[in-house]
């Protein structure tokens, strides 16, 4: 077995460190959307802004679902007059984390 010199591996371990540093960096990337990341922030969404429109006194007797997808609130049921339907909305849009909500509440006819 023939032996290599000092020198030879001297260049060949400069050479493997030159070719490394000119490698470029490599960054984490960010969870894309519609990963469980997301599907975590859309449920704690959802529970804030029910925890918000039930702990609120002028919003009791409304019949209503939150779901959240992307961000993005849709209230869906009945209220019993148009300010409750308003107030909840708002309430919605204040939870942090809220692109936009979809109303889809309507008033009680009976």
């Amino acid at each position: 077995m023939r032996m290599l010199s000092i020198p030879a591996v001297l260049v060949a371990a400069i050479a493997a460190g030159a070719a490394f540093a000119q490698l470029p960096e490599v960054k984490p990337q960010p969870a894309p959307k519609g990963t469980v990341a997301q599907a975590v922030d859309d449920a704690t969404i959802t529970t804030k802004v029910k925890d918000a429109i039930a702990s609120d006194p002028a919003l009791k007797g409304m019949e209503l679902t939150v779901e959240t997808a992307d961000s993005v609130v849709s209230l869906n049921g009945t209220a019993n007059a148009s300010d409750q339907i308003a107030r909840a909305v708002a309430l919605a849009r204040t939870v942090p984390g809220v692109k936009s909500v979809i109303n889809v509440l309507a008033v009680k006819t009976s």
